[in-house]
Parts: structure tokens; C-alpha cells; sequence
């Protein structure tokens, strides 16, 4: 395999990236999940069923070798997570699909996250990607605006349309 930029980097004295550890980081992992989804899906909560999804999946994609998993650390503690997988559309064979991002805020703004997106699309890219795809959604515009400035293009628009006088915080 390839080295990853991160690895060719200049030693760094803040935050390291590593490998996903199932042992070691997995609740940490999931209650990131909070801001994640409650941050971007107005009116969605984790609740337990949706934790006990999320620890399977992560359990299974820690065994993929389609799937890669990085997370951040400063001083022992967790303060970034990436999470990409290759798969097959029905146009392109090889993609690479950035699954879920997380950088805590108080890292928001030092180039940590960039990092992180570096380290996934260098492994992405070492898989024989095609292109690196990602979802991100329009209530979180910092993100989106990160997302365009490392080159990434809207390609798609997803319109949801709900049942009228439904509450919109229900979904």
C-alpha cells in the first residue's frame, strides 16, 4: 500500500491521526454521533435503537477491508472521526463514499479536519477511487463551504417532499 500523506507528513506537536480502534474508541465514536446527527437533521434524535444500528455497523466496516476508519487524537482523547468505504454506483465501479466527519469545535478552523479528509481520500485513492463522493447537508453551510473548498462539486440535489401539515421537527 501506498504511503498516505499523513504519514509523509512533517512530525506533527498537535492532534495524531491513527487507525479506528473497536476496542478502544468505539463509544467515543458514538456519542460524536449526537452532534452529527442531531447538528445536521433538524428535529432527529439518537436514541438507543439508533446507537445499537450504529455500533453494528461500525463493527462490521472495522473488519471490511472496503471500508476504513481514522480517528483524531490530542493528549489520549478522541477529537476526530472519518469514516469512508468503497463501493459501486450504478455509473462508476470504483467510488469512494465518505460515510460520517467529525472534528470536535474546539478544532473547527486548524486545518485538523482538512487532515483527516486528506488521510480518507489518500487511502480512497490508493483503492483505484474514480471519483470520492460525500453527502452533506444544507443546514450545516460551514461544512458545505469546507466540503467546496477542497474541490468537492454539488453533483446531485436530494428533495424530499413530507405529507402536508406534517411537523417538520418529526422527521
Amino acid at each position: 500500500m501506498a504511503a498516505i500523506r499523513f504519514e509523509r507528513s512533517l512530525p506533527q506537536t498537535g492532534p495524531t491521526i491513527r487507525r479506528f480502534s473497536l476496542r478502544k474508541d468505539l463509544e467515543t465514536v458514538l456519542e460524536f454521533q449526537f452532534e452529527v446527527y442531531e447538528g445536521n437533521f433538524p428535529g432527529f434524535r439518537v436514541d438507543k435503537s439508533f446507537r445499537d444500528d450504529y455500533t453494528r455497523d461500525l463493527r462490521r466496516a472495522a473488519g471490511d477491508p472496503n471500508e476504513m476508519l481514522y480517528v483524531l487524537e490530542e493528549d489520549r482523547q478522541l477529537v476526530g472521526f472519518i469514516w469512508g468505504a468503497m463501493m459501486a454506483t450504478l455509473v462508476d465501479d470504483r467510488v469512494g463514499y465518505i460515510k460520517n466527519v467529525y472534528v470536535a469545535p474546539h478544532l473547527r478552523g486548524t486545518g485538523e479536519a482538512q487532515r483527516l479528509m486528506d488521510a480518507i481520500e489518500d487511502w480512497m485513492w490508493d483503492q483505484d477511487a474514480e471519483k470520492i463522493m460525500l453527502d452533506a447537508s444544507v443546514v450545516n453551510a460551514r461544512a458545505v463551504a469546507f466540503y467546496e473548498k477542497l474541490g468537492y462539486d454539488v453533483e446531485r440535489v436530494r428533495m424530499v417532499k413530507r405529507p402536508s401539515g406534517a411537523d417538520p421537527n418529526r422527521w
